[in-house]
């Protein structure tokens, strides 16, 4: 793959889970071979549903809406369950959507947790239309608007030191580091 290439990779800062509120998700702009070109930033309701809209808001309104070539999520949630419409994001923005994760997700255990929301079908199937979970090294993932084979060679090139693509782990720093006041650990 070209060194060329760029990823768009977002991960939430901390927030009072159950509690009304907004989370900042920080989106970094970076190439293949790590250099960042840029940050993007806004922010989202704790359990809301605005997450999709704000990333496309987010991307879109920015001057590197045509740069990127991949959307890399920390997962389909940000904010607690402020889950984002995987597809849509990729439709919307013309990119493959690629939510990671770094443990098999337990739909299980997801399920129990949606109980806590009237529109539990609604946030089901939003995560239900992310698709299936493949595993790609040390984390999993779930994609659209591309293929596993092409999704696990991106995840490859850009990821340097430990298990996540580089561009996500700057994400993870910078969001914690405005949220909490230091960056935690990714």
């Amino acid at each position: 793959m070209k060194e060329l290439l760029r990823v768009i990779a977002i991960d939430d800062g901390s927030f009072k889970p159950r509690q009304k509120g907004k989370a900042i998700l920080v989106a970094v702009l970076s190439r293949f071979d790590n250099r960042v070109e840029g940050i993007l930033s806004t922010k989202v309701e704790v359990d809301g549903l605005d997450s999709t809209k704000k990333i496309i808001e987010m991307i879109k309104k920015s001057k590197f809406n045509q740069q990127a070539n991949f959307l890399i999520l920390d997962g389909v949630n940000f904010a607690g369950f402020n889950i984002v419409d995987l597809p849509l994001l990729s439709k919307k923005l013309g990119i493959p959507a690629i939510a990671i994760a770094r443990k098999n997700p337990n739909f299980d255990k997801i399920e129990k947790a949606l109980s806590n929301f009237r529109d539990k079908k609604k946030r089901t199937a939003l995560i239900e239309k992310a698709g299936p979970v493949y595993k790609a090294k040390n984390v999993f993932f779930q994609v659209s608007g591309a293929d596993q084979k092409t999704i696990k060679a991106v995840l490859t090139k850009t990821t340097r030191y430990g298990n996540l693509p580089e561009p996500l782990r700057l994400a993870h720093l910078i969001a914690s580091g405005i949220s909490r006041g230091q960056s935690t650990r990714p």
